[in-house]
């Protein structure tokens, strides 16, 4: 396998345009100056990443009563298209995952131009992944995801790869798969990435589906960030995770997409961000 090369950076800036970092910068300076930030929102009604995937988008919606405070983002598709990554910005948001890829063949239309622009209104970005066992091995599709913008660098904006792991409308909900050939594909998966990129992607699943597929079972060190649509942070964790990294509690509103939190401070978040030898914080 080839070097892994960084191909998920943004399209280099005309003159007129202010550079991301700022110079002389460092990559936590960067969190520190306005490029991360302490949100106050409301949490919204229930949905699922992969849901949203699958189904009509669901529009921003403005601001609701407080119940959460921390740091706030986001996750999008190709169903919200164009993305005022501002207006989102304004709304409190400082995170985005991106969808990148789908199994071992689609790439998101819209990655690009939603990646980017989240770059550029200063916010934290990364690309995703929706896994897909029953269309090619694990390995094949980290090395499509690197391709296509799933990847990660130590430049302090860049969020580590994230792995979709849920059931696929019209499929099994194992995709075909037993639960110890399932953590084989998954353990699989998060090493070629480890191995690629030199840190280990995160994990995105719900309760439900991870205990009835893969069963009591976590991979070690990797990060959760769990789907639960309830208006306090969700207490019953998947496999045997025992905290969470981020929580996606919204797939309508505040933010376009799906609105998620951060778990804990500024710093803990910086790390994650920057840190190549991070500690998942549940497990």
């Amino acid at each position: 396998m080839a070097a892994y090369r960084p191909r998920h950076l943004a399209p280099a800036r005309t003159p007129s345009q202010p550079p991301f970092p700022p110079a002389g910068s460092s990559r936590r300076s960067l969190l520190r100056g306005g490029a991360l930030g302490m949100a106050t929102l409301g949490v919204g009604a229930s949905g699922a990443l992969g849901a949203a995937a699958h189904a009509a988008p669901a529009a921003a919606e403005p601001a609701a009563p407080a119940v959460a405070t921390g740091i706030h983002g986001q996750d999008v598709s190709a169903w919200q298209g164009r993305v005022d990554w501002a207006a989102q910005r304004e709304l409190g948001s400082r995170f985005a995952y991106v969808k990148a890829t789908e199994g071992r063949s689609y790439r998101s239309p819209d990655f690009d131009h939603q990646y980017t622009g989240a770059g550029d209104a200063g916010m934290m970005r990364g690309g995703y992944h929706f896994a897909r066992p029953d269309s090619g091995g694990p390995e094949e599709q980290v090395d499509f995801f690197l391709n296509n913008g799933g990847g990660w660098s130590e430049d302090g904006r860049t969020l580590p790869g994230m792995v979709d792991l849920e059931g696929y409308r019209g499929l099994p909900r194992d995709y075909g798969l037993g639960q110890q050939e399932m953590r084989e594909w998954i353990s699989a998966f998060l090493v070629r990435y480890r191995d690629s990129v030199g840190r280990r992607p995160v994990v995105y699943t719900n309760y439900y589906w991870w205990m009835d597929v893969v069963g009591d079972w976590t991979p070690t060190n990797t990060p959760l960030f769990l789907a639960a649509y309830r208006a306090e942070p969700p207490v019953l964790l998947p496999g045997r995770w025992w905290g969470w990294e981020l929580w996606q509690y919204s797939d309508s509103g505040p933010f376009a997409g799906d609105s998620n939190l951060w778990h804990g401070t500024q710093a803990q978040f910086e790390s994650f961000v920057c840190d190549v030898d991070y500690d998942a914080h549940g497990i």
